[in-house]
This record gives C-alpha cells, structure tokens and sequence, in this order.
C-alpha cells in the first residue's frame, strides 16, 4: 500500500512558556504554544526545538508528534463559538497541521511517511484542562473529549526532516477498525462498541496510557471489579 492522504500545511514548534489557569491568576509550565517554521528535524521523541514540560502526560516516543487537521479545526470553531485560524499559533498544540483527513481517516498502527521521517499513529490525544487555558474557552476540553475532536499521537519508526509542504503517505493500515474516530467513541463510553473496545485492548500498537484508560472504564462497578469481557453467564 502507498497512498497519499495529504500534505503538511504547517508544522508547528514551541518552547516551555509561562501560562495562566483559566480559573486563577495561577501559573504553569507548558509548551502547548507552538508556531509555525519552514522545517525541523524529527528525533525519536519529537521535532528538535518543540519542547514539553510535563513529560508524564505528554511527550515521549508513544507521543512524539501531534497530528491535528483544519477539519477538525473547522469543527471545534463551531461548536465552541471561537474563529480561531489554524496558520498562526497552535491552538490546541498540534505539531503536524493536515487537511482533506481526520479522526474518522486515521487508524491506530497506520504507517505514515512524511518527507525523511516514517511514523505509526499510536493513540487519540487525550485532552486535558490546558486545552480549555490555551484557547480561553472553559469548556474547550469537554468540547473536544465528548465530540471525539482530538487529533492524534504517532511515534516515530524513522528520524529525518519534516517539511511544509511535504506529502503525508499511508504506507500501511494493520487494523482498520481502530479509527482514532472510533477509539474516541469507545473511551467515553466502552460499552457502545464492545468489539472495538476488545480490538483496541489487546492491539500492540496503541499507546499503554490510553489502552490502560479504555481498560479502566470498561470496568464495571461492582464488588470485583471485573472488565466486562470477564463476565460470564450465571450457573443454575
């Protein structure tokens, strides 16, 4: 398979800046503010010259890089009111801007080859509260988990340099069902599609962190605290 998608509208680096909470006058550390440049070298933990502050939830080789797409985008604009363009600063910060394809397009374990570098999609980003910070608008975060609007994490198979402009091929789709659209289905709500829940728990390639979510709510509230898949039907 070699099938080109699309290309790089912007890439997008940024350095750890001082922000301000939504909520408070409180400070944090982030580098979700990110611009775009011609160019950058793409290392097995991310572009050089994007750096991460909280290298717990974000960052890594399962997270190296963000794809986002002005689909989403266009998406996120309406339903939270905002007119936010995607040319500039990284709203949400995303690394890899992308049009044409989204969550629905993208699946967990896709090959993709961007100019020298080669990468495999490995999760949804899953959004946390500096979403809502980084675009003033409280309820941003809820906006993008509830409608599935999260772009996705790949890690990178090969190192090179990335450019604007540079195609994006699918070289290879191991697991078709695994649509980053239908991961953030299930993670709200692992019961809507037990098939998909079950593919995504036991497939290598998607990031531990998300996998280890999707297991946990897919647990039901009882006394033994079982994953549904575990239930059997009761004996007479």
């Amino acid at each position: 398979m070699s099938e080109k998608l699309t290309n790089v509208l912007h890439l997008k680096v940024g350095k750890i800046t001082k922000n301000k909470k939504l909520t408070s006058d409180k400070e944090f550390d982030s580098g979700i503010k990110k611009y775009p440049i011609e160019g950058a070298f793409m290392t097995k933990t991310g572009f050089m010259g994007d750096e991460v502050a909280d290298l717990i939830h974000h960052g890594g080789e399962t997270k190296a890089v963000l794809f986002f797409s002005t689909k989403t985008y266009e998406k996120l604009n309406k339903l939270s009111g905002n007119n936010f363009v995607y040319d500039e600063i990284a709203h949400y910060g995303e690394n890899l801007l992308v049009d044409k394809i989204d969550e629905a397009d993208i699946c967990v374990g896709d090959i993709l080859k961007v100019g020298e570098a080669t990468f495999e999609v490995s999760q949804p980003r899953q959004p946390c509260w500096k979403l809502s910070a980084n675009t003033a608008t409280k309820p941003m975060t809820s906006i993008i988990y509830n409608n599935g609007l999260t772009g996705w994490y790949a890690r990178v198979v090969d190192e090179g340099e990335v450019k604007k402009g540079d195609d994006v091929i699918l070289i290879k789709r191991v697991y078709p069902q695994l649509t980053i659209e239908a991961l953030n289905r299930v993670i709200v709500d692992p019961f809507s599609d037990k098939e998909v829940t079950l593919q995504a728990i036991e497939c290598p390639a998607l990031g531990e962190q998300f996998k280890d979510s999707l297991e946990g709510r897919a647990k039901l509230n009882d006394p033994k605290n079982e994953p549904f898949w575990y239930h059997k039907e009761p004996q007479e």
